[in-house]
């Protein structure tokens, strides 16, 4: 197994710390468009954090396999030949849409409202008569 190959099964094992590395980095996700070059500098990026420092061809390869193999799992849709969307619903952006308000409580059901009206205190049933 040749360094290439070494590398690119250290990309394929690290399947999801590499998604979320681009993610952080490219702002990726789901049914967001993504470019080749984003991707082939995002692989060569995190190599070099991996402490693996890619030649430019060797990172272009590596993403042109990678690649591949993503739009065959379905986590990539070609538009073009440099052009993907990203199908992966772990990524979904938060919804933007208000919360939907409470719904008010039911009205007062017909008996309460036929009941008798409360009881006045003691002394209060008269208005007080000025000057007496």
């Amino acid at each position: 197994m040749d360094a290439t190959n070494g590398t690119y099964a250290l990309l394929r094992e690290s399947k999801k710390e590499l998604l979320n590395f681009l993610k952080a980095r490219y702002s990726l996700y789901h049914l967001s468009n993504v470019f080749f070059r984003d991707i082939q500098y995002g692989v060569s990026a995190f190599l070099e954090w991996k402490s693996r420092k890619p030649r430019y061809s060797e990172a272009e390869a590596l993403a042109q396999r990678l690649v591949a193999d993503w739009v065959a799992e379905g986590i990539l849709e070609m538009i073009s030949t440099q052009a993907f969307v990203l199908k992966y619903p772990e990524f979904k952006k938060p919804s933007t849409k208000p919360a939907v308000p409470a719904k008010p409580a039911p009205a007062a059901s017909q008996s309460a409202k036929t009941a008798a009206p409360a009881q006045k205190p003691a002394g209060q049933d008269a208005p007080a008569m000025a000057g007496t």
